[in-house]
């Protein structure tokens, strides 16, 4: 636990939040942060989040390195029940994996505002998680629906806001130099990937992700240096927008929008592994863990699970995902936090060099 209280009490921001201004250019506050260092079931309501989690930890002496992975947290500091759930996943896994050597926020961590990153910084500020890492989803950039008086305007983007902007907010508040890195831990290789473009500089982004050909060429540089150097281990990718037509559900989207060239890439690595949010979808459906060459994970979302029908599931869940590496397997566990209940769990097993 001592690990998780200094993981903490190092994630500091300041991000202030600002109101959208009725004319001329807004002003940007500075937005600076430290990171750590070294880095069934049922719906029923869950409970106050400032008591002590009622998890029992899972069984992680065999396993060579525990992680978690969080997506679609959707952050805004009006909205109290996004804060809510967030705290309450993060006490579940505290509980659940005291000696986690990772969590990894996998985008749609905000809508992109000032004062929902200065929200983030609270919540994890005020409750114990280890090390994270994070990347960017479609949603960080929603601030260029924003009018100046504040309201939502899909008609039009924001002549006052960009992607330069909102790359630069993200990258400031948790201390990256781009967009888009990659860590080791315990001899593997962790690769975090973000759409670096929005709608005002690529017009046929949609909600897809961008990755710029040098973000392409460094990964296929990562994935390579990986596989000399880590020979036989699973490589973890993680990009918000997951590949269309690998998990259940990612037919209506393309995902990124090179997706042809982005599958290219992963193929030549059957090892990798790619982590991605974006769909909301229960992991109770299925779909949500396929091998396709390589192995794709979808990890629902902690502030709403959606059905297939793109309706919130009745009762509500909060679904996120506890990740335990082997030597001759992954297992993916699936939990769902208003319940503090398993539903689900997927084995992969790997071929040990």
């Amino acid at each position: 636990m001592k690990h998780f209280q200094r993981a903490a009490a190092l994630f500091l921001a300041c991000c202030t939040a600002v109101c959208l201004m009725p004319s001329g250019r807004q002003t940007v506050p500075a937005a600076e942060a430290l990171l750590a260092a070294a880095p069934s079931h049922s719906g029923q309501q869950a409970g106050a989040v400032n008591g002590a989690p009622t998890a029992s930890p899972v069984e992680t002496s065999r396993a060579l390195l525990t992680f978690s992975v969080l997506s679609d947290i959707h952050i805004e500091a009006h909205d109290k029940r996004s804060q809510d759930l967030l705290r309450t996943a993060l006490l579940d896994h505290a509980a659940l994996a005291p000696d986690s050597g990772m969590m990894v926020l996998n985008g749609d961590l905000t809508d992109g505002n000032p004062a929902d990153y200065n929200a983030l910084a609270a919540v994890l500020n005020a409750t114990p998680h280890p090390p994270l890492h994070a990347t960017m989803g479609n949603h960080e950039y929603y601030r260029m629906w924003r009018t100046p008086f504040g309201s939502i305007d899909t008609s039009r983007l924001n002549p006052f806001w960009s992607t330069r902007e909102a790359v630069g907010l993200f990258t400031r508040c948790f201390g990256y130099e781009k967009p888009y890195h990659a860590a080791e831990m315990a001899g593997y290789t962790f690769i975090f990937l973000s759409g670096e473009g929005y709608r005002d500089v690529v017009k046929d982004a949609r909600e897809d992700a961008y990755l710029s050909a040098e973000q392409m060429s460094w990964l296929g540089g990562r994935l390579s240096e990986a596989s000399r150097t880590h020979p036989g281990r699973p490589v973890f990718v993680f990009l918000h927008q997951p590949l269309v037509h690998t998990l259940k559900g990612s037919g209506q989207e393309r995902g990124v929008t090179d997706y042809k060239a982005f599958r290219r890439v992963l193929a030549e690595y059957p090892q990798a592994v790619l982590f991605s949010g974006h769909s909301h979808l229960d992991w109770s459906l299925g779909g949500q863990a396929v091998q396709n060459g390589f192995l794709s994970v979808g990890s629902s979302s902690v502030r709403k699970v959606l059905d297939f029908h793109q309706k919130p599931v009745n009762p509500a869940k909060s679904e996120s995902l506890l990740v335990q590496i082997y030597p001759d397997k992954l297992v993916i566990r699936v939990r769902e936090h208003y319940s503090r209940s398993w539903i689900g769990t997927y084995v992969h097993e790997l071929n040990p060099s």
